[in-house]
């Protein structure tokens, strides 16, 4: 059973900042289901200081297409910061088997600070 996964950056461009939490995301595809909504990881929720300049992350990881079938073709992705009402609108290109089972299940979100850069 193979996964893909995307790592989503987060840059401190001001002052020191403080992260702590799971960002939102959600997939946006042209056509078929509309969104996706990633769901929370178990993994604990690390505190994160960031100075200017530096970055942490958070992991993505969704099902990847190997059905044979064409999928569905995600185009977007929607993100927004723990602690934010913000999003960010990022392009991507990412595929999801359809299933009778749900997909949306099987898009887990990590929380930010699993992989400070």
């Amino acid at each position: 059973m193979g996964e893909g996964t995307i790592h989503i950056a987060f840059k401190n461009t001001g002052d020191a900042c403080y992260l702590k939490g799971f960002p939102g995301v959600d997939l946006k595809a042209d056509s078929g289901p509309g969104s996706i909504n990633a769901n929370r990881s178990d993994l604990a929720t690390p505190s994160v200081v960031l100075k200017t300049g530096e970055s942490t992350r958070a992991t993505l990881h969704y099902p990847a297409n190997h059905s044979g079938g064409s999928g569905v073709d995600i185009t977007l992705l929607e993100i927004t910061p723990p602690e934010e009402t913000h999003s960010k609108r990022i392009p991507t290109k990412i595929n999801v088997p359809v299933s009778d089972s749900s997909t949306s299940d099987e898009v887990i979100i990590d929380p930010v600070g699993t992989g400070k850069q």
